[in-house]
């Protein structure tokens, strides 16, 4: 054991889903959504038939977001069989996905049609297994709010610290309660590993709405009225995920060490990780207290939610708090203004935007928010809601904690079986693999009858130029009966009738016997080679065919000279 270092061991259990951004989006020629799951694939890989990339090349030629984001949903099944992430997601993304895919949202006042994106923002994940995790960094920072908030204790900031707006400047109030920037300041010294998930296992996730809604009902005209914020999709990792995520924090113990402008002050050196858990808890139990009282008073939370939480935190989980082996964090998006600023009257300044006026956005310095922004199953859902980015993380767990356990088995009741579904999906993934052989098989037996094809035309040219005029006649008469009878074997075509009177190869025999009879530039050989491809080629394109009868009709005695 290293002296100077202390490691402890992280457990991350999630109280509400989280969305932790990479920056990337499911679009609708990346995923598809069947049967309430999404299916994230790269459309690269599918393999499509000469028709459907026909259609596909006919679409993108045409700039047709309409027509490609059709064709990706019509041909569904090629594109989830190349899926490497599949995602529950809510009923009213599903839902929506069905109703908007490859349709106009809106039309402009030029006529313009407006078509629905349909984005989905994918949650941080893991490379080759696309697992999702959260960054080290986004604890860390969520970590270093409380324990500024912790130095601060309420205080207002200074003259200096304000812009002439009043506006508090809050990287100079950090650096002053942390005695320097960043190279000296005390959060330097800890270090947290990324929270991966526990055991290598798949988090369960879900695709949900993120909603904003007002924190105090306004009436106007006689009805309420609404934020303007845009309902969201996001990737979203779910709560009731028992210990689900794991990481590593590491404290190096500098007490000895006071020199160095770069060394962070003694008296702020973080030397235990509980202390700063309790700073956290402090900092972060508040908030939570606060954001349930203003949802339950808005009709907005989901009320068995919040009942079992505020359960959950009077009991053994609180406990843990308090003792200062576990911490409650607030992670990732939506997370709300008022988690990542400090306490105290006017200390916390968050901007809120206004109206236009005379074409300028207006805005106000405030010390909360007037919107929040919730996790919704649908767009429109106003009572069902769940706030974003809630988890207690445990430190250097000893054995189970069953009261959490409890609760996350049953926040958890009722999600989809995913290893039945991934079970299912590697069937349907191995009966598209044979397909996608048989495609290539099939392509490559038609390039290669197209290659054979070729060489027999030009194998026939070659030969039908080194005949005399009269055998050239006679091939190309055969040539034409070859080409029937090769319809005729594929179902395309029905044999001529023996009738002279009607046009076709029967006919055109009848006139070339004639003429070979008539005309004395034929020779005994070229009639014979007329004759003989007669006999051999006109029985398998017209019928019914009476051999005696057709060789007096087509005088073949007389061909042969045997008259």
């Amino acid at each position: 054991m290293n002296p100077f270092l202390k490691t402890y061991r992280l457990a991350l259990t999630p109280l509400s889903p989280i969305h932790i951004g990479c920056g990337e989006d499911f679009e609708p020629t990346n995923y598809v959504i069947d049967d309430g799951i999404l299916y994230g694939f790269d459309p690269s890989r599918a393999v499509l038939s000469d028709l459907q990339k026909s259609k596909l090349m006919d679409a993108a030629n045409r700039a047709s977001l309409q027509a490609i984001q059709r064709f990706f949903k019509d041909n569904a099944q090629n594109f989830k069989a190349q899926a490497d992430v599949l995602i529950p997601v809510s009923s009213g993304v599903a839902q929506a996905y069905e109703q908007r895919i490859g349709r106009a949202a809106n039309i402009e006042a030029s006529g313009n049609s407006v078509f629905n994106q349909l984005f989905i923002e994918r949650t941080s994940y893991t490379g080759t297994a696309r697992l999702p995790y959260m960054p080290g960094s986004s604890l860390k920072g969520a970590i270093r709010t409380a324990i500024v908030d912790d130095l601060n204790r309420g205080q207002p900031a200074q003259y200096d610290e304000r812009d002439r707006r009043g506006a508090v400047k809050s990287d100079m109030v950090e650096r002053r309660l942390l005695k320097g920037d960043f190279a000296s300041s005390p959060l330097r010294l800890l270090k947290i590993s990324d929270l991966m998930p526990a055991n290598g296992h798949e988090p369960a996730r879900r695709v949900l709405y993120g909603v904003n809604r007002k924190k105090r009902q306004v009436i106007k005209d006689g009805q309420e009225l609404q934020p303007k914020g845009i309902a969201a999709r996001k990737e979203c990792i779910l709560h009731g995920q028992y210990r689900a995520f794991v990481a590593d924090a590491v404290l190096p113990q500098l007490q000895a060490h006071h020199t160095g402008k770069d060394t962070p002050a003694p008296e702020l050196r973080p030397t235990d990780l509980r202390r700063i858990a309790s700073q956290s808890n402090t900092y972060n139990q508040t908030r939570l207290q606060r954001e349930l009282a203003v949802l339950d008073g808005r009709g907005l939370v989901n009320p068995a939610w919040k009942q079992s939480l505020e359960k959950l935190l009077a009991g053994d989980l609180g406990a843990q708090l308090r003792a200062g082996d576990a911490f409650l964090i607030r992670l990732g998006r939506y997370g709300g203004a008022e988690s990542k600023t400090l306490s105290g009257e006017g200390v916390a300044q968050i901007k809120i935007m206004g109206a236009r006026v005379d074409g300028k956005q207006q805005s106000t310095m405030e010390g909360t928010t007037k919107t929040v922004w919730l996790a919704a199953e649908t767009e429109s859902d106003q009572k069902h809601l769940l706030p974003f980015g809630w988890a207690v993380v445990e430190i250097d767990p000893q054995g189970d904690l069953p009261p959490l356990q409890a609760w996350c088995a049953a926040e958890s009741k009722g999600r989809p079986d995913m290893a039945g579904l991934r079970q299912k999906f590697e069937a349907e993934k191995a009966a598209a693999a044979t397909r996608r052989l048989e495609i290539q098989a099939e392509t490559a037996a038609r390039e290669a009858a197209k290659r054979a094809e070729q060489e027999a035309t030009v194998q026939r040219a070659q030969a039908l130029a080194s005949m005399s005029p009269r055998g050239q006649l006679t091939e190309t008469l055969r040539q034409k009966c070859e080409e029937l009878d090769a319809r005729i074997t594929g179902g395309n075509f029905k044999k001529q009738t023996p009738d002279a009177g009607k046009a076709g190869l029967y006919q055109e025999a009848t006139r070339l016997v004639k003429t070979a009879l008539e005309l004395n530039d034929w020779s005994a050989s070229d009639k014979l080679t007329l004759v003989e491809m007669l006999e051999s080629w006109l029985p398998k394109v017209v019928g019914p065919w009476d051999a005696k009868e057709q060789r007096k009709k087509l005088k073949f005695a007389a061909l042969r000279g045997t008259l």
